[in-house]
């Protein structure tokens, strides 16, 4: 029975959960496509569950825009947006926040409930 504890308390200290065939199985990632086009960010506000893996693509169209980089500030996150590449940011929404070029000129809405 002491074996079976530690086990367990050491599962949980490293956040691995045992799969489940019943309801509680695990979550798979929320994935999203926002465009960067000349208009901005298409969609430029996005929904996503709290606690739960998102995984947010992020594809910039043209050439036409100031959005070479993006900053998601309140996540401490950024990257280059090479043209017409997709570039994957994955993170675990908490709170809702802005998303925004470098610049901060275009901006989205990450909307977190």
């Amino acid at each position: 029975m002491n074996g079976s504890f530690v086990l367990r308390a050491e599962a949980e200290r490293l956040a691995i959960r045992p799969e489940s065939s019943g309801s509680r199985d695990r979550a798979s990632p929320q994935a999203v496509t926002v465009r960067i086009t000349a208009k901005g960010f298409e969609p430029d506000s996005i929904s996503l569950q709290p606690g739960t893996p998102a995984r947010v693509t992020f594809v910039r169209t043209t050439d036409e825009t100031c959005a070479t980089s993006l900053a998601l500030p309140d996540y401490g996150i950024t990257r280059t947006l090479p043209l017409n590449e997709p570039v994957v940011v994955e993170f675990i929404p908490t709170k809702s926040a802005a998303f925004q070029c470098g610049m901060g000129m275009l901006a989205g809405t990450l909307i977190v409930r």
